[in-house]
């Protein structure tokens, strides 16, 4: 698996922060006791049985977050992560975060995005590897307090910033509250994804695709419908699945059922990605483990999700060209 080529397209910083860097961190800033272990550590960031909600996984992210309030720890955590990646054969990913979470202790969003896009460039220096960032908005926050990424989104495009993402609470907050932010998007011409059909089932999809989301954060529930799975079609939205994120906060019941071969065979543009490497204890080859081991998975299968997630990066049409004849060079 490692000498595939792999591209992701949905990643969350604040999720794949690497467990020691958590408890070197944690402990100079005094939140964590200097006896704390790293055994602890990695139990407090990764989920267990006793999380059984969406919920309960979005709070494995208050430690990360707590730590991600200087420029300095951002720019490492966002390097780290590039790294983690590159070395095990990824080609391009989009990394996601909400910029509003690490205003905390004086930080302006400026200087959150550039941290961020310093710390992706010493990676892309050292590494062959492309990064690209999206900026989340946050489900439980007013809407009207997003309408900052907009701008930011505007001035950071030439310089790493491809797009926007709306996460958080999915059954507690409607992605319709965002219609007027979308709007906006929209008229500028951002591209957008929006976390959909994962805690909520195709009502939330079809909210999203009425907002005119290009792609779903997982998506994966879009199987109760074969209407809205035809539209999925049609219009040619990318699903970016997460399997054992999405078997951490239980949006599939049954695995042997998981869809994702069904959305490839009925010409749905689906992709595979590992959404919180930390948080759900796992990467791209740990993703195939685990498909394998519920459905029947073929290599082709893989290199679609890569074609398909290159297809519907939020990049030029070059940039694409060039991923493109990197997996086929790896064939």
């Amino acid at each position: 698996m490692n000498n595939i080529k792999k591209v992701e397209l949905h990643i969350h910083l604040d999720g794949s922060l690497r467990p020691e860097t958590v408890l070197e961190l944690g402990k100079r800033e005094g939140i964590l006791p200097k006896d704390y272990t790293l055994d602890q550590i990695r139990k407090d960031l990764s989920v267990n049985s006793s999380d059984k909600t969406l919920v309960d996984y979005l709070k494995k992210f208050d430690m990360p977050i707590a730590l991600m309030q200087s420029k300095k720890n951002i720019d490492r955590v966002a390097f780290e992560l590039v790294e983690d990646l590159a070395k095990e054969g990824t080609i391009y990913a989009e990394i996601r975060v909400a910029p509003i979470q690490h205003l905390k202790e004086g930080l302006t969003s400026n200087e959150v995005i550039e941290a961020i896009l310093a710390g992706f460039k010493r990676a892309e220096d050292n590494y062959p590897i492309k990064v690209r960032l999206l900026l989340c908005a946050m489900r439980h926050l007013p809407p009207i307090e997003s309408d900052f990424l907009i701008d930011m989104a505007l001035k950071y495009k030439n310089q790493g910033v491809v797009g926007l993402d709306l996460a958080g609470d999915e059954a507690g907050f409607s992605a319709l509250l965002f219609k007027d932010f979308f709007k906006k998007a929209t008229e500028k011409n951002i591209p957008f994804t929006i976390h959909a059909g994962e805690a909520v089932g195709v009502d939330s999809i079809i909210s999203a695709i009425e907002l005119g989301a290009k792609r779903l954060g997982h998506g994966v529930r879009a199987f109760e419908d074969e209407n809205v799975m035809e539209t999925l079609r049609q219009k040619e939205i990318c699903l970016e699945c997460c399997p054992i994120s999405n078997n951490d906060t239980h949006a599939i019941k049954d695995f042997t059922k998981y869809p994702i071969i069904d959305f490839l065979n009925k010409g749905i543009p689906v992709t595979l990605n590992t959404d919180n490497r930390t948080v759900s204890n796992t990467n791209y080859s740990k993703e195939i483990d685990f498909l394998e081991k519920n459905i029947v998975i073929t290599n082709k299968d893989i290199k679609q999700f890569n074609i398909n997630a290159i297809n519907h990066a939020f990049i030029s049409n070059e940039l694409k060209n060039k991923l493109i004849i990197q997996i086929k060079e790896g064939d």
